[in-house]
C-alpha cells in the first residue's frame, strides 16, 4: 500500500510535468509564430502520425497539445489541421480541436468557413470530421454559417448529411426549407443511438422534422411531425441522436459529436 509520502511524490511529479509540458508549448507557439511555414510543416506531419494512433491514451498524449497548439496560431493550415483533427478517433482530441476551431472562427471567420467548405472536397466521405463540422460551426453565430450548413446538405455521406440537417434546425434557417424538402423522400438512414442497433431515422424524417421545428420558430404554423418519426422523437424537431462519439467534446446536439459536434 502506498504511504502518504509516495502519493504526495506522484502529485509533485504530475505537477512538475504538466509544467513542462506547457512550458514546451509556449516555446512551440513562439517557434511557430516566429518560423510559421517550417513550424506548419512540422505540426503537419505530428497531426498525421498522431492519427495514426486511433483511440485511447497514446492518441490523446500525441494530439490533444497539438491541438493546444494549433488554437494559439492563425491561418487556412492551422484551420485545416484543426478539422483534420476533428477526424480523431479520440473525444478528447475531438473535444480540444473543436473547441480551438470556434475560438479561431470568433476571431478570423472567413478562415474557418473556407477550410470547412475545402474539408467537404479534400476527406474522405465518412471521415469523422465531417459530421462534427456542423455542429462546431453552428455554435460560432456568424451570419455565414447557415450558407455552410446548407452546402453539407449535398454531401455523399448520410450522417454529414444529418449532422447538417440538425444544425440546420437547431438555428432555424428558414432558407434551408427548400432544400430540407428535397430531402423528405431520401431513404437512407443513420443511428439515433449506438447503443441500440434499430434506433434509426431516415434522412427524410430528419429532413421533415427539421422543417416543422424552423417554421414553429417562426411562428408560421408547422405542420405536424412525421407520423413515422422514430419513437421519442421531440415534437417539432429531429429525433435526437445520442451515444455518436463526440469531437469534444461537450455534447453538442442531442445527438451530437464532440469537438463541436454531435459528440459521441
Amino acid at each position: 500500500m502506498a504511504s502518504v509520502g509516495d502519493i504526495q511524490a506522484k502529485i509533485e511529479k504530475l505537477q512538475r510535468a504538466e509544467e513542462e509540458v506547457r512550458r514546451l508549448q509556449d516555446e512551440l507557439i513562439d517557434d511557430a509564430q516566429a518560423s510559421r511555414g517550417a513550424a506548419i510543416e512540422a505540426l503537419r506531419e505530428a497531426v498525421l502520425e498522431g492519427l495514426g494512433h486511433g483511440e485511447g491514451p497514446e492518441a490523446a498524449a500525441a494530439l490533444v497539445p497539438l491541438a493546444e497548439v494549433l488554437g494559439e496560431l492563425e491561418g487556412a493550415e492551422t484551420a485545416d489541421l484543426l478539422i483534420d483533427l476533428l477526424g480523431s478517433d479520440e473525444p478528447e482530441v475531438r473535444f480540444t480541436a473543436g473547441r480551438a476551431l470556434q475560438d479561431l472562427a470568433f476571431d478570423r471567420f472567413k478562415e474557418v468557413a473556407e477550410a470547412t467548405e475545402r474539408a467537404a472536397k479534400r476527406l474522405k466521405a465518412d471521415n469523422q470530421a465531417l459530421r462534427e463540422l456542423p455542429y462546431v460551426v453552428a455554435e460560432v453565430g456568424e451570419p455565414g454559417v447557415p450558407k455552410i450548413l446548407r452546402g453539407y446538405l449535398a454531401h455523399g455521406d448520410a450522417e454529414v448529411v444529418a449532422a447538417a440537417i440538425e444544425a440546420l434546425a437547431a438555428l432555424g434557417d428558414h432558407a434551408a426549407i427548400v432544400e430540407l424538402k428535397r430531402l423528405v423522400r431520401d431513404p437512407r438512414t443513420v443511428q439515433l443511438d449506438e447503443e441500440e442497433a434499430d434506433a434509426q431515422a431516415s434522412i427524410g424524417t430528419l429532413a421533415e422534422e427539421a422543417i416543422a421545428m424552423i417554421m414553429e420558430g417562426a411562428g408560421m404554423g408547422a405542420p405536424s411531425p412525421h407520423q413515422h418519426a422514430p419513437q421519442g422523437a421531440p415534437k417539432g424537431g429531429p429525433p435526437p441522436r445520442t451515444g455518436q462519439g463526440g469531437p469534444r467534446t461537450p455534447p453538442r446536439n442531442p445527438r451530437a459529436p464532440e469537438g463541436g459536434g454531435r459528440r459521441r
